[in-house]
Protein backbone atom coordinates (compact mmCIF):
# COMPACT_ATOMS: atom_id res chain seq x y z
CA UNK A 1 0.00 0.00 0.00
CA UNK A 2 2.78 2.36 0.80
CA UNK A 3 4.30 1.66 -2.57
CA UNK A 4 1.05 2.64 -4.39
CA UNK A 5 0.77 5.87 -2.41
CA UNK A 6 4.37 6.71 -3.25
CA UNK A 7 3.78 5.96 -6.96
CA UNK A 8 0.59 8.09 -6.98
CA UNK A 9 2.51 10.92 -5.38
CA UNK A 10 5.24 10.61 -8.00
CA UNK A 11 2.74 10.75 -10.86
CA UNK A 12 1.28 14.00 -9.48
CA UNK A 13 4.69 15.74 -9.30
CA UNK A 14 5.21 15.93 -13.10
CA UNK A 15 1.66 17.23 -13.54
CA UNK A 16 2.32 19.92 -10.95
CA UNK A 17 5.54 20.76 -12.76
CA UNK A 18 3.75 21.12 -16.10
CA UNK A 19 1.07 23.30 -14.51
CA UNK A 20 3.73 25.41 -12.80
CA UNK A 21 5.63 25.80 -16.07
CA UNK A 22 2.44 26.85 -17.86
CA UNK A 23 1.73 29.45 -15.18
CA UNK A 24 5.32 30.71 -15.34
CA UNK A 25 5.16 30.88 -19.15
CA UNK A 26 1.90 32.83 -19.02
CA UNK A 27 3.36 35.17 -16.40
CA UNK A 28 6.52 35.66 -18.49
CA UNK A 29 4.39 36.47 -21.51
CA UNK A 30 2.43 39.01 -19.49
CA UNK A 31 5.67 40.52 -18.14
CA UNK A 32 7.15 40.68 -21.64
CA UNK A 33 3.99 42.36 -22.96
CA UNK A 34 4.06 44.84 -20.07
CA UNK A 35 7.75 45.58 -20.64
CA UNK A 36 7.14 46.10 -24.36
CA UNK A 37 4.22 48.42 -23.65
CA UNK A 38 6.27 50.36 -21.10
CA UNK A 39 9.18 50.69 -23.53
CA UNK A 40 6.82 51.87 -26.25
CA UNK A 41 5.37 54.52 -23.93
CA UNK A 42 8.85 55.60 -22.78
CA UNK A 43 10.22 56.35 -26.24
CA UNK A 44 10.38 60.12 -26.51
CA UNK A 45 8.33 61.68 -29.23
CA UNK A 46 10.39 63.62 -31.77
CA UNK A 47 9.30 66.58 -33.84
CA UNK A 48 11.50 67.90 -36.63
CA UNK A 49 11.41 71.69 -36.80
CA UNK A 50 12.20 73.36 -40.13
CA UNK A 51 14.97 75.95 -39.94
CA UNK A 52 16.81 78.22 -42.39
CA UNK A 53 20.14 76.60 -41.47
CA UNK A 54 21.16 73.55 -39.48
CA UNK A 55 18.60 71.12 -38.13
CA UNK A 56 16.36 71.23 -35.08
CA UNK A 57 14.56 68.43 -33.31
CA UNK A 58 12.22 68.82 -30.34
CA UNK A 59 11.65 65.99 -27.90
CA UNK A 60 9.51 66.86 -24.89
CA UNK A 61 10.93 70.03 -23.37
CA UNK A 62 14.30 69.69 -25.11
CA UNK A 63 15.54 71.15 -28.38
CA UNK A 64 18.50 69.68 -30.21
CA UNK A 65 20.01 72.03 -32.80
CA UNK A 66 22.84 70.81 -34.96
CA UNK A 67 25.02 71.82 -37.83
CA UNK A 68 24.85 75.61 -37.99
CA UNK A 69 27.83 76.65 -40.08
CA UNK A 70 29.63 79.95 -39.81
CA UNK A 71 29.15 80.92 -43.42
CA UNK A 72 26.62 80.36 -46.15
CA UNK A 73 27.27 81.99 -49.52
CA UNK A 74 23.57 82.80 -49.95
CA UNK A 75 23.65 84.89 -46.73
CA UNK A 76 26.95 86.74 -47.15
CA UNK A 77 29.28 87.19 -50.12
CA UNK A 78 32.47 86.76 -48.08
CA UNK A 79 33.11 84.24 -45.30
CA UNK A 80 34.53 86.83 -42.89
CA UNK A 81 36.75 86.14 -39.90
CA UNK A 82 35.93 83.98 -36.87
CA UNK A 83 34.10 86.81 -35.08
CA UNK A 84 31.84 87.48 -38.06
CA UNK A 85 31.12 83.77 -38.35
CA UNK A 86 30.40 83.05 -34.67
CA UNK A 87 28.08 86.07 -34.53
CA UNK A 88 26.31 84.74 -37.61
CA UNK A 89 26.02 81.25 -36.09
CA UNK A 90 24.70 82.51 -32.76
CA UNK A 91 22.26 84.92 -34.43
CA UNK A 92 20.93 82.03 -36.53
CA UNK A 93 20.75 79.83 -33.43
CA UNK A 94 18.85 82.55 -31.55
CA UNK A 95 16.29 82.73 -34.37
CA UNK A 96 15.84 78.95 -34.39
CA UNK A 97 15.43 78.87 -30.60
CA UNK A 98 12.88 81.67 -30.58
CA UNK A 99 10.99 80.09 -33.48
CA UNK A 100 10.75 76.88 -31.45
CA UNK A 101 9.55 78.67 -28.30
CA UNK A 102 12.87 78.88 -26.44
CA UNK A 103 15.63 81.46 -26.02
CA UNK A 104 19.38 81.89 -25.65
CA UNK A 105 18.98 81.90 -21.86
CA UNK A 106 17.56 78.35 -22.10
CA UNK A 107 20.63 76.91 -23.85
CA UNK A 108 22.11 74.14 -21.71
CA UNK A 109 25.05 72.95 -23.81
CA UNK A 110 26.97 74.09 -26.87
CA UNK A 111 29.34 71.95 -28.91
CA UNK A 112 31.59 73.75 -31.39
CA UNK A 113 33.96 72.71 -34.10
CA UNK A 114 36.51 75.46 -34.63
CA UNK A 115 39.03 75.76 -37.45
CA UNK A 116 42.57 76.38 -36.21
CA UNK A 117 41.53 76.83 -32.54
CA UNK A 118 44.96 78.02 -31.40
CA UNK A 119 44.58 80.94 -33.78
CA UNK A 120 40.82 81.57 -33.46
CA UNK A 121 39.61 80.83 -29.90
CA UNK A 122 40.52 84.16 -28.28
CA UNK A 123 38.64 86.15 -30.94
CA UNK A 124 35.77 83.66 -30.93
CA UNK A 125 35.42 83.99 -27.14
CA UNK A 126 35.12 87.79 -27.38
CA UNK A 127 32.17 87.56 -29.79
CA UNK A 128 30.65 84.57 -27.96
CA UNK A 129 30.51 86.57 -24.70
CA UNK A 130 28.21 89.11 -26.39
CA UNK A 131 25.52 86.40 -26.64
CA UNK A 132 26.09 84.85 -23.20
CA UNK A 133 27.19 87.68 -20.87
CA UNK A 134 25.99 85.89 -17.71
CA UNK A 135 25.47 82.23 -16.83
CA UNK A 136 26.74 80.83 -20.12
CA UNK A 137 25.84 77.27 -21.06
CA UNK A 138 28.25 74.38 -20.73
CA UNK A 139 30.51 74.44 -23.77
CA UNK A 140 32.96 72.09 -25.40
CA UNK A 141 34.79 72.30 -28.68
CA UNK A 142 36.93 70.31 -31.02
CA UNK A 143 39.51 71.73 -33.36
CA UNK A 144 40.11 71.08 -37.00
CA UNK A 145 42.23 72.28 -39.88
CA UNK A 146 40.46 74.84 -42.03
CA UNK A 147 40.61 72.43 -44.97
CA UNK A 148 38.67 69.80 -42.99
CA UNK A 149 35.64 71.90 -42.03
CA UNK A 150 33.44 70.47 -44.78
CA UNK A 151 33.18 73.54 -47.02
CA UNK A 152 35.68 76.17 -48.00
CA UNK A 153 35.44 79.31 -45.90
CA UNK A 154 33.79 77.84 -42.80
CA UNK A 155 35.68 78.55 -39.58
CA UNK A 156 33.13 77.29 -37.03
CA UNK A 157 30.11 75.06 -36.68
CA UNK A 158 27.80 74.89 -33.66
CA UNK A 159 25.31 72.44 -32.17
CA UNK A 160 23.34 73.00 -28.98
CA UNK A 161 20.83 71.55 -26.56
CA UNK A 162 18.25 73.88 -25.04
CA UNK A 163 15.01 73.50 -23.14
CA UNK A 164 11.57 74.92 -23.84
CA UNK A 165 9.59 76.31 -20.90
Amino acid sequence: MKRREILKGLSIIPLAGVAGAAIAKHQAGTDAESAAAAAEEWLPKKELIKTPAGSCLRSGHLLFIGGIGGWYANQRAEPGDIQVQIRSVLTTMKGILEGAGSSMSNVLKIQMTVAEPNKNMAKLNEAYAEFFPENPPVRSYSGSKTSQMGRDGILCQVACIAYVD
